[in-house]
């Protein structure tokens, strides 16, 4: 694989993920450390980027891994909280001991990070293989709480999960092998949030899907299951908690009158009857005293810490780690492609929900 080109193109700006790398391997070791030794400084820069990428912190070398540690060590003193984005799904839980939950969670070799660097990190964790369960985030102590970032190897891999290799070719059989998956999931996850109770007092774990509406959350307090919720099975509910009152739950349909959309007109532009439906939606509710939906971010906000709420008026204790899982001591690092040690959050994408609240 040409590397230099590579290089060249992440210099460019160009978007390169760890995908285009999945040929890249320790054959193109030699290249990429010639290019740190010959390179000019942006192309130096790039190809350490890279030898993270295809070979994790031990293809740096000594001198780069102390280069980036010191980087890391430097920015920890003045950083200031970012709100986190695409975060998705987290647990919380009430304590400022790291060491405890890293212990609680099963984890290893843990090297710190600023939020930011951890927030780049944890947003590249969706590709095949072992990516997703290979390394952890953990959150400095916010406001009191720690986050964590993905799951233990063995929540990830339980014993019930059938393989999608070994699905029937029939889209039936296939749905309910996938429907009895997701169950195995969610009683992992309860489980989870109950054991880690036992040992810090209460844990809360969240999830709220980017792309659709899916959303859950999982609450347990003293060994006992205070209140799960997912808004794909409402009928496996346990419990309810003060923080939901005054909402919808998410699989609640909005109680406007029959037939409220119907006139309204279809032109050739479709956002025309978009932006009607939610002026006119936005109205109803208002005059009928509707309420708002919740979701896990509504109840993370209202119990715990919120990720993308995050900021300069967040308390901070100590910094925040990436970790190994099983997994991770047995594959190594994922591939991660890191292309700075400082992390903006995107621009919202803009909406027909935002352009006119009339």
């Amino acid at each position: 694989m040409d590397m230099r080109a590579v290089a060249e193109s992440l210099i460019a700006g160009d978007h390169v993920s760890t995908w285009e790398l999945r040929d890249a391997g320790p054959d193109d070791f030699p290249e990429l450390r010639e290019i740190r030794r010959t390179g000019s400084p942006a192309l130096r820069n790039a190809a350490r980027a890279l030898l993270f990428a295809v070979g994790g912190p031990e293809a740096l070398g000594e001198y780069d891994l102390g280069l980036v540690r010191r980087l890391i060590r430097s920015k920890l003193a003045v950083e200031v909280p970012v709100a986190m984005r695409s975060c998705e799904y987290w647990f919380a839980i009430p304590t400022t001991d790291q060491a405890a939950v890293l212990d609680a969670f099963g984890l290893s070799d843990a090297e710190p990070v600023t939020m930011s660097l951890g927030t780049e990190i944890w947003n590249q964790h969706y590709d095949s293989g072992h990516q997703r369960c290979a390394r952890v985030y953990v959150s400095p102590a916010l406001d009191g709480w720690t986050l964590v970032f993905g799951r233990p190897s063995d929540d990830q891999h339980p014993a019930d999960i059938t393989e999608e290799s070994s699905w029937s070719i029939e889209p039936r059989e296939q749905y309910q092998a996938m429907l009895a998956n997701e169950k195995v999931y969610r009683g992992v996850e309860s489980a989870r949030c109950v054991e880690l109770s036992r040992r810090f007092s209460a844990a809360h774990l969240y999830f709220r899907s980017h792309g659709d509406s899916m959303t859950s959350w999982c609450i347990a307090e003293k060994g006992e299951l205070v209140r799960f919720y997912d808004v794909a099975v409402p009928e496996e509910s346990v419990g309810e908690l003060a923080a939901e009152n005054g909402y919808l739950l998410p699989h609640e349909d909005t109680p406007l009158p029959e037939g409220w959309a119907d006139d309204i007109e279809h032109t050739e532009n479709p956002l025309d009857w978009q932006r009607e439906w939610v002026r006119r939606h936005r109205r109803l509710k208002a005059e009928l005293g509707i309420p708002d939906h919740c979701d896990a971010d509504t109840i993370a906000e209202a119990l715990s810490v919120h990720p993308g709420k995050i900021g300069p008026h967040t308390r901070v204790e100590g910094h925040g780690v990436i970790a190994l899982t099983r997994c991770g001591r047995e594959y190594g690092h994922p591939r991660t492609l890191l292309t700075g040690l400082a992390y903006t959050p995107p621009p919202e994408r803009p909406s027909v929900f935002d352009e006119d609240r009339t």
